[in-house]
């Protein structure tokens, strides 16, 4: 069903490669008026000639979400550009991985808070006024399963997406007398240019999701579709999980030449 979008607005960050420039497309297919922004010019304008020449609408911003001003000038650009903004989806960032003992405070800790919780919490103040002056609107945040689990390594990037989520549902609670609503998307192993077909996080991952597969970045962009649409408007201050079955229980390695389950009693 196309035109599930039709006519909004979304600001969508990261969309040079991956999930980000996936949802891009999509949202554009599905009748958004879609402003992207990333660091890579180049491959992000690259996105945008492709979403054109398919016959969606949609411009290029370039933007580093650890400045603020840059933050700033995508707002304002999608203001100047098309008068509203309906949904902005946080979606910028990358995976980054320390030993709590070896960690800088400035480098890595606060560089990672600074990249997803930052940047969350400033574009969401950003588009939060004309939201409610339009009294609707959607913020949205990519998140990760790492948000709600201990991750080896992972302390900055755990804590800081699981402190966006509790961003997000404190702009679901506060802004819900606007008919604004703030949801996550949780995703768990997709396959992207950080984790190839077949390399190390899926050989390590794939044994323990119930669907036995990475998800893909389409069935991302589908999930952000639904979660911005009009379907979806008695749906505020969730995280969505979307990993497969890989956090609906516990999965163990089966001991070579044991059946535990036999198909037949």
């Amino acid at each position: 069903m196309a035109g599930r979008l039709e006519g909004k607005v979304c600001i969508i960050t990261g969309t040079s490669s991956g999930m980000g420039a996936e949802t891009a497309r999509v949202f554009a297919r599905e009748g958004a008026k879609v402003v992207g922004a990333a660091r890579r010019a180049d491959k992000g304008e690259q996105i945008f000639e492709e979403i054109r020449a398919e016959g969606g609408e949609g411009i290029f911003v370039q933007c580093d979400i650890l400045k603020l001003e840059d933050l700033d000038n995508l707002v304002n650009t999608c203001i100047k550009e098309y008068g509203r903004v309906d949904v902005l989806i946080n979606n910028a960032g990358t995976g980054n991985f320390f030993n709590i003992h070896e960690m800088d405070l400035e480098h890595d800790f606060e560089w990672t808070f600074d990249l997803f919780a930052r940047s969350s919490w400033y574009l969401s103040k950003l588009v939060l006024p004309y939201m409610m002056e339009q009294r609707k609107g959607d913020i949205l945040f990519t998140l990760s399963t790492a948000a709600i689990e201990g991750v080896p390594q992972g302390s900055a990037y755990s804590g800081a997406k699981a402190a966006v989520s509790r961003l997000s549902k404190a702009i679901a609670m506060g802004y819900g007398k606007y008919d604004i609503r703030s949801n996550t998307l949780m995703p768990g192993l997709i396959t992207t240019e950080l984790s190839d077909p077949g390399g190390p996080m899926e050989q390590l991952q794939v044994p323990y999701i119930p669907l036995h597969r990475p998800g893909t970045t389409k069935e991302i962009a589908e999930a952000y579709v639904f979660l911005a649409s009009d379907e979806c408007r008695f749906c505020t201050g969730i995280d969505l999980i979307v990993d497969g079955g890989n956090k609906a229980g516990l999965l163990y390695p089966t001991p070579e030449g044991t059946d535990l389950f036999p198909d037949e009693a």
